[in-house]
């Protein structure tokens, strides 16, 4: 295990995560929709991962026990947390949809705890305090009994997500490999909804289509297969802390770009999500948790 390799990978991961959203709106603004930049950025990432696999001589076979739990990550990360966090931004703010998805580093820690009797240790729960209390800075917004189930569903379901690659011991299968099986599941699943909704869109400009495939490298090719990465180095608690650096990203980026205040209570946010990266990357720990 290289701890320095897993950070990161985990911090590279919450970076993509932060900007991303970005091109997502540039791309709806283009005639596309939620539903079809999260099927599109998982369909159209399919052939990079191949090309990837082919480039690096791995076998793409899985053996019948390996496709059922790729089948279930699929469902997980890349299915159910977009759907249950996009569709929460149609009931309640995105600070506050974004603020209740980071339930996760709790879940992850807690459930380490108390189901796999893991022990955590201080630092990484010093740690997690402070993170969780600079993305708590964030909540804002109206309230809405549906958003708020939605978003908590997205932040259970991703957590879920993150220790099923560190348990099910898909976190020693090479990277891109399970990006690419979980692409293709995520892409059938969301297809079948899509259809069945009629929310996926055939039609956009160019621009769009540029904006979505963009969306499709940097997350279902690049940040989907980081994140295993830094489960199998520094284990799914530190992974989950560090990717709280995602909303500091976006923060930053939509002052720079989209010319967004930047409150004194976003810069103290910041500083302790911050701070809580800094312990899990100082600590010294040489089994992760």
């Amino acid at each position: 295990m290289n701890k320095t390799k897993g950070l990161t990978f985990a911090v590279l991961a919450a970076f993509i995560y932060g900007f991303t959203p970005i091109l997502g709106k540039l791309s709806y603004l283009e005639g596309s929709n939620f539903m079809s930049l999260t099927f599109y950025r998982n369909f159209l990432s399919i052939p990079l991962l191949y090309a990837a696999l082919k480039h690096k001589n791995i076998p793409a076979g899985c053996s019948r026990d390996e496709l059922k739990k790729l089948a279930a990550l699929g469902a997980m990360g890349s299915t159910l947390t977009a759907l249950t966090l996009y569709a929460s931004y149609n009931y309640i703010s995105v600070g506050m949809s974004t603020t209740l998805h980071y339930i996760y580093p709790v879940l992850v820690a807690v459930s380490c705890i108390v189901i796999f009797k893991e022990k955590v240790s201080r630092e990484k729960i010093a740690a997690l305090v402070f993170s969780t209390l600079g993305v708590m800075m964030f909540f804002e917004g109206s309230f809405s009994i549906m958003g708020i189930v939605l978003a908590l569903i997205s932040g259970v379901v991703y957590a879920a997500h993150i220790l099923f690659i560190d348990k099910s011991g898909l976190k020693h299968m090479y990277p891109f490999k399970i990006t690419f099986y979980a692409a293709i599941f995520s892409s059938v699943y969301l297809f079948i909804f899509g259809m069945l909704s009629k929310s996926i869109v055939f039609e956009m400009t160019f621009e769009g289509w540029l904006y979505t495939f963009l969306v499709a490298f940097f997350v279902s090719f690049l940040a989907n297969t980081f994140i295993p990465i830094g489960v199998m180095h520094v284990g799914p608690t530190v992974t989950s802390i560090v990717g709280m650096f995602e909303p500091i990203t976006s923060i930053v980026l939509g002052v720079w770009f989209l010319g967004e205040p930047l409150t004194a209570r976003n810069v103290l946010a910041c500083v302790l999500i911050l701070a809580g990266v800094l312990i899990v990357t100082v600590t010294k720990d040489n089994k992760p948790a």
